[in-house]
């Protein structure tokens, strides 16, 4: 199942651990920020999301993934790298909106961090549901 966007946006409904959140490092967001494919082979990712009216994080620095499509990348706007997060059904237990992020550790010979994006937030909606289903 791959994740709902629109503008940043992602839409969820509460106790589901899909869609998971991507973000996708285009090649022009590489080239502006001077990510190399070394420095992508020896990054941790990580994940937060915190209430949009509150600011209280429900979830911090939690361990992400990053989706590496091979290819030959020329278009700036194209992706080889991918950012994900699946969420633990706990994590979407409360309905509302959230912002969430992604942040970057580079290890080794290229210290430092990044957070994506860069500019905003990823808009997460937890909408209501109905049913929760326990599989035993």
């Amino acid at each position: 199942m791959s994740t709902t966007f629109r503008n940043n946006f992602i839409f969820v409904k509460q106790h589901s651990t899909l869609p998971e959140v991507k973000f996708s490092i285009t090649q022009r967001m590489r080239e502006k920020y001077d990510i190399t494919d070394e420095m992508m082979e020896n990054v941790a990712v990580t994940f937060s999301m915190r209430d949009s009216e509150t600011g209280i994080y429900h979830i911090a620095n939690d361990g992400g993934k990053l989706i590496t499509t091979e290819g030959e990348y020329i278009n700036l706007d194209e992706s080889k790298y991918t950012l994900a997060y699946r969420f633990k059904e706990n994590q979407t237990k409360k309905s509302g909106r959230y912002d969430g992020e992604f942040k970057l550790d580079f290890l080794g010979d290229y210290c430092g961090k990044i957070t994506f994006p860069t500019d905003s937030n990823i808009n997460i909606i937890i909408g209501e549901s109905s049913t929760k289903t326990t599989i035993h």
